[in-house]
């Protein structure tokens, strides 16, 4: 298939931070991409505006971000400010379709990530996005393409919608049998974390003995408990039998909290665990005590994350030490409601796991319609 630089077929906008004295919050002059953080599903969600816009994007044109999370899209859906960023791009329509574009770049995104360059923020260039080589068919050909991705992306984001909503309706379902946990609106006895389960504090068996480490038992980081599906993720570390004799293990069902981040915002992150689990320094376990429902418990810390960050020391790197994670105060229901909590938790879990596998096939084959396409095998 041919191919062309994009530059010859697309306007090309690099991004120019304004000066700082523009910047408001207040919805006065241009909102402002600064990057992928101002992006939102399809459209971006910016949260500063500046009245001394640098570059500016039109409707329709694709927004890329080219610093930090290389490669993520958006469509400008009106005019914007574009910061340092971002760039926008914009089609000459007689020669490239805007949806082929969109999905064209959405196959390059690791490409564009491997030509990032900087240590502390890696950037990509005005001349490696000029340079790039998209294979260019004939406009109907682009347009007959893009119409086949476009319908294969609507339906993996509608799956992905649906995964979305069951975990937002697990959340309500909480909040209306208990209210919040942080505010306590329905008056339920109260008690310390400690009076729920054994808590326990990670630790990293030394490096200095490579013996330590194997594949016995996973052993668990943050990174594992960051998961939108309740359980832990697998570690991709493990100890040995000899590391496991030092390492901190908890049971299946105990429930794992990040309690020491390199941001405040991570403190409190949760997950459960479906097995046996070494995990390190950064993470408190609890391992329910005997009637104490552990899907219960689990969720009110997911709800009621702002207890566990109220606890942070203020720093840049959050941290809740062992002794005030378990002196914080939870709702403790009468067990009869914690269970049938329980009972609603699992069908949600059975209906988030066949939405789940359904986003997961309807991922595999767009991406595998997205090869095709730009091999010209579609």
């Amino acid at each position: 298939m041919k191919t062309v630089p994009l530059k010859d077929v697309c306007q090309i906008s690099m991004g120019q931070a304004p000066d700082g004295s523009s910047y408001n919050d207040l919805g006065e002059g241009f909102p402002l991409i600064a990057g992928a953080g101002d992006f939102g599903p399809l459209s971006p969600k910016p949260k500063k505006f500046t009245t001394e816009p640098t570059r500016v994007s039109e409707v329709d044109d694709v927004i890329l971000c080219i610093r930090a999370t290389i490669g993520d899209l958006n469509w400008s859906d009106k005019a914007y400010c574009l910061g340092r960023g971002v760039a926008g791009l914009r089609p000459d329509g007689n020669k490239l379709d805007k949806h082929y574009l969109w999905h064209w770049l959405t196959s390059q995104k690791d490409f564009l990530f491997s030509q990032g360059t900087g240590s502390t923020f890696k950037q990509i260039s005005r001349s490696t996005i000029d340079d790039l080589q998209i294979p260019l068919p004939p406009l109907p050909e682009q347009k007959r393409i893009a119409a086949i991705l476009d319908k294969a992306d609507a339906i993996r984001r509608k799956r992905q919608q649906a995964v979305k909503l069951t975990e937002e309706l697990l959340r309500s379902v909480f909040l209306d049998m208990f209210g919040d946990p942080v505010t306590n609106p329905k008056g339920w006895p109260q008690a310390p974390i400690k009076e729920f389960g054994m808590v326990m504090t990670g630790n990293t068996p030394s490096r200095e003995k490579p013996e330590y480490y194997g594949e016995k038992i996973e052993w668990i980081k943050s990174d594992n408990i960051n998961t939108p599906y309740h359980y832990l993720t697998e570690a991709r570390e493990r100890l040995s039998e000899e590391g496991q004799k030092v390492g901190r293990i908890v049971p299946a069902g105990s429930i794992l909290v990040t309690c020491i981040a390199g941001s405040p915002e991570c403190i409190g992150n949760v997950a459960l665990s479906n097995r046996d689990v070494a995990f390190n320094q950064q993470i408190n376990a609890i391992s329910p005590f005997e009637g104490i429902d552990s899907f219960f418990l689990y969720s009110q810390i997911l709800v009621a994350k702002k207890l566990i960050q109220g606890e942070s020391t203020e720093s840049m790197k959050g941290m809740v030490n062992k002794g005030k994670f378990e002196n914080i105060l939870l709702i403790k229901p009468p067990i009869e409601l914690q269970k049938k909590y329980c009972g609603i938790f699992k069908k949600l879990e059975v209906l988030s796991h066949k939405n789940d596998k359904a986003f997961n096939n309807s991922a595999t084959l767009f991406t595998s319609l997205l090869q095709r396409a730009f091999r010209g095998e579609l």
